[in-house]
């Protein structure tokens, strides 16, 4: 089984079989809050804006970071001959081009709205004003359409007048990592503008447009969060005007990368990770697991360097492979896509190991889970706001039964989670079903000499129509079980004499201790023992490719001794 490309600590390289990971940055542990105060209250989504972002540092304080001015310009107490004037409104449609990454390494450019952002009217009344925030704010609609009026104080017009555009609402925002400085942009003025006056599409340079792809995506993270209490992104919360906010960092960098900060609650996005949906979702899903769970992120293991296809830890892949699964739900697929446009999907075979400790497994099994059985991930969501488990056999056993109304755990579920090498179902022995057994690397257990008596057992490309692959289990009545294939003369799995001999398959006798083999699960998978010996089933060898010889070996924790029996 080849190797994934390592991916440092410090960034997600292009292509590679995958790796993203979930890491702390290299960062002191920042909070921030949000003074209030410098515009009237307008509503939950578009809520208070501040004036700047403050960040502290547990050991000094630095200083404050100018994020924004909010400019809001006085009304007069007392109104001028002009103040009967007629609104002077402005609409349009904000939208942005970015490079597609979900499309292939071509990345081509594509065009989207922007939706729920901020926007606000920059101008003046006389040519000899300064233009300015002209308190008149709101947010795009989800085809990226706004309208905003002001009514003059001192003239019938307003001399010039422009449309500035923030990544920013109440519940999710983007900030320049560089200047503390949320993302803004400003449409180029009007001039002499009296009554309505739609400007059309307008968008920013492509150059600067992908912290808005970022705003923008997050767009569809929060409208599929499945609570209908608020506006907040988990029932969690339930005044929508105190919702936690998402706060997302941005730079542009040569070196692609996209991470969530668990002790920051914060998303960190650099470079060409913005091309990619599936990596900002990814990462928005981590943030919407943490509301989901109150606030407090699942604690994880062995989670600094993980890849989609290969083991990392039980916390790691439920952690990972939620985020994997959210992403890859909201955009109608079930892959990974990279910086690049390269992608791999969510499905057991070449260079993938077994069990729910990969990430890859974990995200494929919620997708087919979400799709074939619950009708959706809202149930799920919904789920986790009461119970918020650590691992995804906690998930499925635990939580999906005592969810209200529950969430099937029977023979409809145990078989969306099969093909990703994950069994949580009774015993395999006496149910008469043939299975194949792989170890990982999509391979399958086989006779090197077809179905002939005495053969070695080996690893081999898999086939369900060859019966020298199909195994069957059944239960013998010291309660040990035999394996027997489907060959025409089926033949029993029979363990060697020694540790390290390799493994064959021979005509069965009820004698025959070597043909008997306990089961024990863990970690959705199954750990095969010969008791006459002590031995257990593993390969020769630490590498798993075709024509690798099976033998039995002393107990361990090598993934490779751990089994799963695919459909």
């Amino acid at each position: 089984m080849s190797r994934p490309k390592w991916i440092s600590s410090e960034r997600v390289t292009a292509g590679g079989p995958s790796p993203h990971r979930r890491r702390r940055l290299n960062r002191p542990g920042y909070r921030c809050w949000l003074p209030r105060g410098c515009e009237s209250y307008l509503s939950p989504l578009l809520g208070e804006f501040p004036m700047t972002i403050r960040l502290r540092r547990p050991s000094r304080v630095i200083a404050l970071a100018t994020a924004l001015l909010c400019g809001l310009a006085a009304v007069p107490l007392t109104a001028s001959a002009a103040s009967a004037a007629s609104p002077v409104c402005i609409s349009g449609t904000i939208q942005y081009d970015y490079q597609s990454a979900e499309e292939g390494t071509a990345k081509p450019t594509r065009t989207k709205p922007l939706r729920k952002a901020r926007v606000e009217l920059i101008g003046a009344e006389k040519s000899t004003d300064t233009p300015h925030a002209l308190n008149a704010v709101g947010l795009t609609d989800t085809s990226g359409n706004y309208n905003l009026c002001y009514t003059p104080t001192t003239t019938t017009s307003l001399s010039s007048v422009s449309v500035k555009v923030w990544a920013y609402n109440n519940l999710w925002r983007v900030v320049d990592e560089s200047t503390n400085k949320y993302i803004a942009w400003q449409t180029a003025a009007i001039s002499d503008v009296t009554g309505n006056r739609n400007i059309g599409v307008v968008k920013p340079a492509a150059s600067t447009s992908r912290p808005f792809h970022i705003f923008d995506t997050l767009f569809t993270l929060w409208s599929n969060r499945a609570n209908p209490t608020s506006e907040c992104w988990s029932a969690q919360e339930s005044d929508s005007s105190a919702c936690s906010p998402l706060m997302v960092y941005w730079g542009e960098s040569t070196s692609p990368n996209a991470s969530y900060d668990g002790y920051d609650n914060r998303m960190y996005v650099y470079g060409a990770a913005a091309d990619t949906e599936h990596a900002i979702l990814h990462e928005g899903g981590h943030f919407l697991m943490n509301r989901l769970y109150g606030g407090k992120s699942p604690l994880v293991q062995n989670c600094r360097q993980h890849f989609v296809p290969w083991v990392s830890s039980e916390t790691c892949a439920w952690s990972e492979g939620f985020a994997d699964a959210v992403a890859a739900y909201l955009l109608g697929d079930s892959r990974y896509v990279h910086p690049d446009g390269t992608s791999e999907r969510f499905t057991y075979g070449a260079s993938w190991q077994v069990g729910d400790q990969v990430q890859g497994n974990v995200g494929g099994s919620l997708l087919d889970l979400w799709r074939g059985v619950d009708n959706g991930m809202a149930k799920t969501l919904t789920a986790l706001t009461t119970q918020r488990p650590d691992t995804f056999s906690g998930y499925f056993n635990t939580v999906r039964p005592s969810a209200n109304p529950p969430l099937s755990t029977g023979a409809d579920a145990l078989s969306k989670l099969a093909p990703h090498t994950i069994d949580y179902g009774p015993a395999l022995a006496g149910n008469g079903t043939y299975y194949t057994l792989t170890d990982g690397g999509g391979l399958a257990v086989e006779l090197t000499n077809s179905c002939t008596s005495g053969s070695t057992v080996v690893l081999a490309a898999r086939d369900t129509s060859r019966g020298s692959q199909r195994w069957k289990f059944d239960a013998n009545p010291d309660a040990t079980v035999r394996i027997t294939n489907g060959c025409a003369q089926p033949l029993t799995l029979t363990a060697g004499t020694d540790v390290g001999n390799p493994v064959t398959a021979q005509a069965f006798g009820s004698a025959n201790a070597y043909q008997k083999w306990t089961v024990a699960k863990a970690n959705g998978t199954l750990k095969l023992t010969n008791p006459q010996t002590g031995f257990v089933l593993d390969i020769n060898g630490k590498t798993i490719s075709a024509g690798t010889a099976v033998t039995t070996v002393w107990s361990g924790n090598a993934n490779s001794q751990s089994w799963a029996a695919l459909p």
